[in-house]
């Protein structure tokens, strides 16, 4: 072994582990709009329309303020819950019809 290999070995053995520095994301990750099929949606200047399954996920627009726009509606997203992988599941109303006299369950009605 020469002497290169000797410091080197030397400096590895000696060395101070450094702890990994860890950050976690603290906020919304994704929201998943949850509807009836065909309930249609804007969210981050494009519009969108639930699929047949349900529900579309879109991940979270950080230069977005953050408002969802349904049947004529703004809504901050961010007071539906979170859970612990940081995605907010966001009701999404189906289109008024002209028979439907009930004011739907917002919160801003």
């Amino acid at each position: 072994m020469n002497i290169l290999h000797a410091i080197t070995l030397a400096a590895l053995l000696h060395h101070a582990p450094v702890a990994p520095k860890v950050t976690c994301h603290t906020g919304t990750v994704s929201y998943r709009f949850v509807g009836t099929p065909g309930a249609t949606f804007s969210y981050a200047g494009a519009k969108y329309s639930v699929p047949s399954s349900g529900w579309i996920e879109l991940l979270s627009d950080r230069s977005d303020t953050a408002y969802l726009a349904a049947n004529g509606r703004t809504l901050p997203l961010e007071v539906w819950p979170i859970d612990a992988f940081g995605t907010r599941t966001v009701p999404v109303q189906p289109p008024a019809t002209a028979t439907d006299s009930t004011t739907p369950n917002t919160i801003n009605n």
